[in-house]
């Protein structure tokens, strides 16, 4: 089976799987594709070049509605993970005196009928947008009229915030704390205090290939979520932080993994470092999306104007596109 997946902290669970020998144990053999961001993913699965993938959230629902793409009934077999976005601001905005969300609000606002300031989301049909768009409104901004949102891949993002091509962005680790790190921004927000638990990554897969082949497929589900588990044991966090320095996953930018999987993470706004939930691996019934799951994604994407109110037949989709039947 090829699985692809993008360069995330929480595609841990994928790589584990393999380090571990859980995907052997299944019976599977599985080659791992990188790929630049979800955009690939996206189309790489509806036009059958990946089996499954490590993917957003909201995409099981994008694919099976046809969202700029053509219509491809797809499932979540499995939420891997939760939570592990922050928002990041540039530095660039502490030239300007701010420091605080008042003074962002006042600086953005300031700003109307002159600029605007831009922000980065990793996909359009991503909770990265769903949850940047909750944020600028908590905090008095309007994300439609005040600032601008493009989309650009995870790790792409740093290097834009360096340019000064963004002025901000919502994406998962480690390229927040990569952008602390470098003192390059700080994060006024992490995914939990926007929306507490939501659902971040699944296992992703058509699903004409899943009732082709369901027992390869619950194989495989049942593999991962074994890993799921791993990760998300305490006395396994050194290990998992471990393996994703490794060059070859992630690298450099990994540093410091082990103390955000502990909850330590750095804001870098002078605070001291508190203890919050940063990423979560699923390893329980967590891995099972929730009516109020699919509530939160479905209003998600009205609110981007990805999609109108869901009629029955849309709510249908909707749940297709969580439950997977075997």
């Amino acid at each position: 089976m090829r699985i692809g997946l993008v360069r995330l902290a929480d595609a841990a669970p994928y790589i584990l799987a393999g380090e571990l020998g859980y995907y052997a144990e299944a019976g599977l053999k599985v080659h791992l594709s990188w790929e630049l961001g979800w955009a690939s993913i996206k189309h790489k699965i509806a036009y059958g070049q990946l089996d499954a993938a490590h993917a957003l959230a909201p995409m099981s629902l994008s694919l099976s509605m046809g969202l700029n793409i053509a219509t491809t009934p797809a499932v979540a077999l499995l939420v891997t993970s939760r939570l592990g976005n922050a928002i990041t601001l540039s530095t660039s905005f502490r030239e300007r005196g701010v420091s605080t969300t008042d003074e962002f609000r006042q600086e953005v606002r300031s700003s109307r009928g002159k600029s605007r300031y831009t922000f980065g989301v990793v996909s359009l049909d991503s909770t990265h947008h769903f949850l940047l768009r909750s944020w600028l409104r908590q905090v008095g901004v309007d994300p439609d009229r005040d600032v601008r949102i493009v989309v650009v891949p995870p790790g792409q993002a740093t290097r834009n915030l360096r340019a000064r091509t963004l002025d901000g962005y919502c994406v998962g680790e480690p390229w927040n704390s990569l952008a602390v790190r470098e003192q390059l921004g700080w994060c006024p927000a992490l995914s939990n205090e926007i929306q507490p638990g939501h659902p971040e990554k699944v296992l992703l897969a058509r699903r004409d290939r899943v009732e082709e082949d369901p027992q390869s497929y619950k194989a495989l589900t049942t593999a991962l979520h074994k890993a799921c588990a791993y990760c998300a044991n305490p006395k396994n966090i050194a290990a998992v932080a471990r393996k994703m320095r490794k060059t070859s996953v992630l690298g450099a930018a990994a540093q410091g993994l082990e103390r955000t999987l502990r909850g330590e993470f750095d804001r870098g706004n002078g605070e001291s470092v508190s203890s919050v939930p940063v990423i979560q691996f699923c390893g329980g019934k967590d891995g099972t999306a929730s009516p109020s799951d699919m509530k939160w994604i479905s209003e998600g994407m009205q609110d981007c104007g990805l999609i109108s109110s869901l009629e029955k037949d849309e709510q249908k989709r909707l749940e297709a596109a969580y439950v997977a039947k075997f």
